[in-house]
């Protein structure tokens, strides 16, 4: 019963749970699958993560030279104020910022941002299409999305999982690629861990002609 209680709040970290939760996206798996997503693509300028979580991967991406400003986005206030403590530093410093908000209807202005990462998110995004349209909106042209997630879609656990959590949706590295396609995303990448069911799906943002 707790486990259930606890696996539940991966979608919306609240209360005691909840930031137990966040504080876990730091660490163990999660930890190794961000990194292992970052290896395969370039991330520079000013950065949006969708689904910051405990802020853990915001931090990482601060440490790359190439990159300028970091913005999280969530909308669990749990989450939001668990990324703001760790990343404290970098708000004071004026290259980090940290938002509530919802993917749908993201609080930017369109040509924001260089690089656009999601990690073990986009599984909670309540409308695919629209959410994808908000992304390339806030994208500068050239920019990169990057999704990555700890599961390929048709894995044993993560089925499992799907019907613990209200709201949890699986996607085929296929079924993501047909959706960047759908909102005008070009170049699109996809790269499969070859020991667990790991992806990491790319799209561009076409250059302006």
């Amino acid at each position: 019963m707790v486990f259930e209680r606890l696996i539940i709040n991966a979608k919306k970290p609240v209360g005691k749970m909840g930031r137990i939760m966040a504080s876990g996206m730091n660490r163990g798996t999660h930890e190794k699958l961000a990194k292992w997503g970052m290896t395969h693509f370039d991330i520079r300028g000013d950065v949006l993560d969708i689904g910051c979580g405990g802020g853990g991967n915001i931090d990482r991406m601060l440490q790359i030279k190439s990159v300028e400003t970091v913005n999280g986005l969530d909308y669990s206030e749990v989450s939001v104020n668990k990324s703001k403590e760790v990343n404290k530093k970098a708000i004071a410093e004026g290259r980090c910022k940290i938002v509530q908000g919802n993917v749908v209807d993201i609080p930017y202005e369109k040509d924001s941002f260089d690089t656009v990462t999601a990690f073990e998110t986009v599984y909670f995004w309540p409308n695919m299409d629209r959410s994808f349209e908000e992304v390339i909106r806030v994208m500068r042209p050239g920019a990169s999305f990057a999704i990555t997630n700890e599961s390929n879609g048709t894995d044993k656990e993560s089925i499992k999982y799907s019907k613990i959590i209200e709201g949890m949706n699986l996607y085929t590295p296929q079924m993501l690629k047909d959706l960047l396609e759908k909102a005008g995303f070009v170049e699109i990448e996809v790269y499969e861990y070859n020991k667990k069911p790991w992806i990491t799906v790319v799209g561009k943002k076409p250059n302006k002609s």
